[in-house]
């Protein structure tokens, strides 16, 4: 049988280097790897490439209503979709506007407004910010000053969006979300003898309140308002400047349907109340449903063609997040590229149990094995003495070698602490992000510091190769497994281009070659195959075969050399 070149037809990267490696570099046309290591200190077999994989899109999270699907319907983030992803709404905004184009002393275009004698509503220029604003005058004391906007009849959730501001906070300024002629949704402002507020109609009519309210004082508030969640009841949250005040709260009425917003003043108080910057948008308009096995076998030609050896799949033991895992297994394809476990605590929550069924595929094929048939291990949280105790007799009891067993951590010092006190065999990390727009570039520079900084504090270290890092999309849409969202809007760098990844890749597989006594697993681990909201990802994308006909990043990623000194081609 004829040994693949990596001129062949049909022939991926992949079996090439395998062929490579297994006669020494010779169907290359190279010296023998052992003659050229023995006259450096540069080793030459082929790293192995493995990439992480998490797969809340193949699980539960990717049907309608469901988070991971509306992280990414937002048109600035929809350049991220997964290739099998469908934009069911091409254009989602139903209504977008700041005023700015509008006439001065006239009524909002397509909005009905209700001036009666004592009251006006007008665009205006803004004297405290650029632009302009609705003001709603009212003094009245007998009716209100309202703007009302109607829009396409709405059956799923709707996102809305405002800024607004009394000159004289707390004089019952309403907002209403309205199905047919039915409020579901009831904000207002309001005065009491413990101050003022911003407050929620509940469907008992009591008032309940989001936060303190000020004088003269813009804010932001958003609406997220879904009439029919899949397994849920109806539902509202409620974010003013960006913070959640209110999640799942139960909507006024059983309205299935949303068609208009009213902004309004009382009908009993005078006031001025200015309006700015609303938009209404449908909350879901894409589904990122992958979890079929034609989509897999896809995937996995695709990660083939690259050079990717192993996916490290984030072990969910539980249907439905255990479906991308499963359909793995069960493709016919699975041998094109291994697989790895990399355990949290969805895994470790039931170790015992969990690792009786995890174990045996130890000894499987397609089980990613380094150091002579070691199986590959991967802790991202929950590590102990304990665990990596029963991983190694489980192992020996089955029959196969000893696990190689990484355990993670985002220091290099908590990382050899925790190395020593569990018993495991090298380091690693997650992922390296940066923040505030920092470039791809300084955050690459970072991470290859820590592959020197994780070795010297616990020895033996898998580099991480992180492509990216942008969890604003979270920011927008917060997701149940992270308390603390209100930071991830600036938590975030600037995109990668391919030949940037490739660049990085290049160089942790350069750094292990010549730190091979610091890295003799020699393997590197790619944040992420398929972290797409988090922000790193090299599955192409929709977009990206759109435009380009092509997966870049993993066409840039397949020209970087496995071997020596590697550099992208």
């Amino acid at each position: 049988m004829p040994v693949p070149t990596l001129g062949s037809v049909g022939v991926s990267r992949r079996t090439v280097l395998k062929a490579a490696a297994a006669s020494a570099g010779a169907t290359l046309g190279l010296p023998s790897i052992a003659a050229t290591a023995a006259r450096s200190n540069v080793r030459f077999e082929p790293t192995l490439v493995g990439a992480i994989r998490w797969d809340a899109w193949v699980g539960g999270d990717w049907h309608v209503g469901a988070t991971v699907n509306r992280t990414l319907s937002p048109q600035e983030y929809q350049f991220r979709l997964p290739f099998y992803a469908q934009i069911t709404v091409p254009d989602r905004m139903l209504v977008e506007q700041n005023f700015d184009a509008e006439v001065s002393g006239e009524a909002p275009s397509g909005w009905t407004v209700s001036s009666a004698a004592g009251t006006s509503v007008a665009v205006e220029d803004a004297m405290d910010h650029p632009g302009k604003h609705v003001h709603l005058h009212d003094e009245s004391g007998t009716s209100p000053a309202s703007m009302t906007h109607a829009f396409a009849s709405q059956s799923r959730a709707v996102t809305v969006k405002w800024d607004w501001k009394e000159t004289v906070a707390g004089r019952w300024g309403r907002a209403l979300l309205i199905g047919g002629s039915t409020a579901v949704v009831d904000i207002a402002t309001t005065t009491d003898a413990a101050g003022k507020h911003l407050v929620m109609r509940s469907p008992d009519g009591t008032w309940k309140v989001l936060q303190d309210i000020t004088d003269d004082t813009w804010y932001s508030l958003k609406v997220i308002a879904d009439p029919a969640p899949p397994q849920a009841s109806p539902w509202v949250d409620v974010y003013v400047n960006g913070t959640r005040r209110i999640s799942k709260a139960p909507l006024l009425a059983s309205a299935r349907r949303f068609d208009n917003l009213t902004l309004r003043t009382n009908e009993t108080l005078t006031s001025d109340l200015y309006v700015d910057n609303v938009s209404i948008a449908i909350t879901e308009s894409v589904n990122a449903n992958g979890a079929t096995q034609a989509i897999m076998d896809q995937e996995i030609q695709y990660a083939t063609s690259a050079g990717i050896d192993y996916w490290a799949f984030v072990y969910y033991p539980q249907e439905p997040l255990s479906r991308a895992r499963n359909l793995y297994l069960s493709s016919a394809h699975r041998n094109d590229v291994n697989w790895c476990a990399l355990l949290d605590g969805n895994f470790t929550g039931a170790f015992d149990a969990n690792l009786a069924i995890l174990a045996p595929h130890f000894a499987e094929p397609n089980y990613q094995k380094v150091l002579g048939g070691r199986p590959l291990l991967y802790f991202l949280t929950g590590a102990d003495a304990a665990k990596v105790a029963k991983v190694r007799t489980k192992a020996a009891e089955i029959g196969v070698p000893n696990p190689y067993i990484v355990v993670m951590a985002w220091t290099a010092e908590s990382a050899a602490t925790l190395k020593a006190t569990v018993g495991a065999d090298a380091v690693s990390r997650y992922a390296t992000g940066g923040g505030n727009g920092a470039t791809y570039d300084s955050v690459a520079a970072t991470e290859t510091e820590l592959w020197t900084d994780y070795a010297s504090a616990a020895g033996e270290v898998v580099p991480t190769v992180s492509t990216g890092w942008d969890n604003r999309p979270r920011y927008d849409y917060p997701v149940s497994w992270i308390g603390d969202y209100t930071s991830l809007q600036n938590n975030w760098e600037q995109q990668a281009t391919p030949g940037e990844i490739a660049t990085h890749l290049a160089g942790a597989i350069r750094w292990g070659n010549t730190h091979p006594t610091d890295t003799p697993a020699n393997t590197v681990l790619i944040y992420a195959w398929n972290e797409f909201d988090e922000g790193g990802w090299i599955c192409p994308t929709l977009h990206e075969l759109r435009d380009s006909a092509r997966p870049l990043r993993l066409d840039a990623i397949a020209g970087v050399s496995r071997t020596g000194l590697a550099k992208p081609r």
